[in-house]
């Protein structure tokens, strides 16, 4: 569950709730028109998109904000883990036939996860269940079953952790390659300096960085890759 805050190109807001599939539905509708959707640590996303109003050329922004009712928390490399074993092919014993009572709650997985472990991640809302069905063990013993997939929260926290972006001041008053030449540097104090406005970006993925004409324009250069990845990852969901 979701809580979706609107906030309208005229400043007025509006709260709701939202289930994933709508929430999804939301976000897949947004990519496909090419809205600004960026995906947040928390585990939800904002979405942007420019309003024009006929009164002025600068637009306003009409602003979606998506936000899990239950905070995920920390993302672990342990918890990493469990979610990329769930990802393959996942259930959790709901009521197991009497020889396997130890299995009951458990997540089974290719690595298994103990039944508390998986309830902490049921609690957490990094995973949702889905309807229980009959199945058989070992060809004879009955159990119940739910099938386990990773909740959309779970996907935008560990996808907005994997691109951390980060920015660099820039250089300031530096000496440029032609020392030896006059430069209208001259005109500053101790002579021969230039000021360098340029600000590196980077990203924690490792694939990306970029140079802006300052850091406010490295921080947008920054947003932008971080709305593409976001938006790139939205439309592997099924």
């Amino acid at each position: 569950m979701f809580l979706k805050v609107v906030t309208h190109a005229d400043g007025d807001t509006a709260t709701e709730t939202a289930c994933q599939s709508q929430a999804l539905r939301l976000l897949r509708t947004a990519v496909r028109r090419n809205y600004r959707v960026e995906a947040t640590r928390s585990g939800g996303a904002i979405v942007e998109r420019n309003v024009y109003d006929g009164r002025s050329v600068v637009p306003r922004t009409h602003t979606v904000t998506l936000e899990p009712v239950t905070p995920v928390g920390t993302i672990t490399s342990t918890v990493r883990g469990h979610l990329a074993d769930i990802t393959a092919t996942a259930y959790r014993i709901e009521v197991s036939g009497r020889p396997f009572q130890s299995r009951v709650g458990r997540i089974s997985t290719r690595q298994g996860i103990p039944p508390a472990t998986a309830a902490r991640l049921v609690t957490r809302g990094l995973v949702v269940l889905g309807e229980p069905y009959d199945a058989v063990l070992i060809g004879y013993h009955p159990e119940v079953r739910r099938p386990v997939r990773v909740s959309l929260a779970a996907c935008l926290a560990v996808l907005a952790q994997d691109h951390r972006t980060h920015t660099i001041a820039p250089a300031g008053y530096v000496h440029p390659a032609d020392t030896g030449l006059v430069t209208a540097g001259v005109q500053t104090p101790g002579g021969g300096l230039v000021y360098s406005r340029t600000s590196a970006a980077g990203c924690s993925c490792g694939a990306w960085s970029a140079t802006g004409d300052g850091r406010d324009d490295a921080r947008r250069l920054a947003r932008k890759h971080r709305q593409q990845q976001t938006g790139e990852f939205i439309r592997t969901l099924a």
